[in-house]
């Protein structure tokens, strides 16, 4: 099925940066209408702003990790990394929405004699990557894919993850939260003309726990994650942490995804033994870590026991909203300890926030438990959803 809203993003990513984020924006078609000698020389100044400025150690980094590897890149704009990649070694598939953008990585690539390790792959309106092969080690997604709204995103990903090797890379930079909330929290419709112009017709932020769930079911392993240039980017790199490649109907995602619905159940707040559901706006009891609700986990995990047999644990899939204060989400054994890193806290903000809490090799989940994290006054938080499934 065409994706109706392609043609939007397809129009406003025929323009570029100039290399750094702060040398503005060129168009593709109008580089394509200048001499070789001006074009290259054009491209190449551009380029050396890329190589020299907030991104410059991509290229120290990965240069021995891509050497005589085939990588796969979505959204290359102007082919900047693949073609610096390509001179070291590189063996670099470009693949975009816009035929012009592929056009000037061609003929930059054809000009410095590059031609017999590019290839090339124009994505359609129906998001998909079969004429490739299946035996990329890597996909490098730098800034683009937060650029639709996910459910388009996670289409695009999955369809492109089947093409990576077992214990491939899937790398990508994207906005992070800290950035969307300091600019305003606008909605992504919004966000985007703020980040990249006006013509932009989308921006999202993305953490880690994203970036799973658009990937979700496959199995990945974080080797990288951080945040660099006072919050504006966020950097991934992860292993595909599988024994043969990802064919999305090799996974009952119904099952492994079974929703529980542990809101339906009745949860125990700490005022004495009264009971109630958890609806929104829970108050915190004051006081540091003091306990405000607790959920039982034993019929839901009794529910996906059958499916997460053969399967290294289990994890809880949380929407949480917190309208003052902090909270702290964890989940405790049958014992009532803290399963080690297996808790989140999560902010006071002006959205629902997705945190992922896993039970890995550390014991059985008996109960979630959210805690007051604010030392004076009590916190609100309302939890959105609750998925327990078992671990990817």
């Amino acid at each position: 099925m065409a994706t109706p809203t392609l043609a939007a993003y397809r129009e406003k990513w025929r323009e570029a940066p100039r290399g750094s984020d702060a040398d503005g924006r060129v168009f593709s078609t109008d580089l394509l209408a200048m001499a070789d000698d001006a074009f290259l020389a054009a491209w190449q100044q551009m380029a050396a702003r890329r190589y020299a400025g907030e991104v410059g150690w991509l290229g120290p980094l990965y240069f021995d990790t891509f050497r005589g590897k085939n990588v796969a890149e979505l959204g290359p704009g102007l082919g900047y990394d693949g073609v610096r990649f390509a001179e070291h070694g590189a063996h670099w598939t470009f693949c975009d929405i816009v035929p012009d953008n592929l056009a000037v990585i061609r003929r930059i690539t054809t000009l410095k004699g590059l031609s017999d390790r590019v290839h090339f792959h124009l994505i359609g309106d129906d998001l998909s990557f079969d004429a490739l092969p299946r035996d990329f080690d890597a996909i490098w997604v730098f800034g683009s894919i937060h650029h639709v709204p996910f459910e388009i995103a996670r289409k695009e990903a999955l369809d492109l993850l089947g093409h990576l090797k077992p214990g491939g890379r899937w790398m990508e930079l994207v906005y992070p939260r800290e950035r969307w909330l300091r600019e305003g929290a606008p909605p992504f419709e919004q966000w985007g003309k703020l980040t990249d112009g006006e013509r932009t017709p989308w921006a999202e932020w993305h953490d880690i726990e994203k970036v799973r769930r658009r990937l979700f079911p496959a199995p990945l392993r974080t080797l990288l994650d951080f945040e660099f240039c006072s919050h504006n980017y966020r950097w991934f790199d992860m292993v595909y942490a599988a024994e043969r490649p990802f064919r999305a109907e090799d996974h009952d995602v119904a099952l492994l995804s079974r929703r529980a619905n542990l809101l339906q159940a009745p949860v125990t707040l700490n005022r004495g033994a009264r009971r109630q559901w958890l609806g929104p706006g829970v108050v915190c009891a004051p006081g540091l870590f003091a306990p405000s609700a607790g959920i039982d986990l034993g019929p839901s995990m009794r529910a996906v026991t059958g499916a997460a047999k053969g399967l290294p644990g289990f994890a809880v899939d949380i929407e949480c909203r917190v309208g003052r204060g902090a909270v702290g989400i964890g989940l405790v054994d049958a014992n009532g300890a803290y399963l080690p890193d297996a808790e989140a806290s999560v902010e006071e903000g002006p959205d629902s926030r997705l945190v992922t809490l896993r039970a890995v090799g550390t014991g059985v989940p008996a109960k979630l438990v959210v805690r007051n994290l604010r030392a004076s006054g009590r916190s609100i938080f309302h939890l959105v959803s609750a998925t327990l499934r078992p671990a990817n």
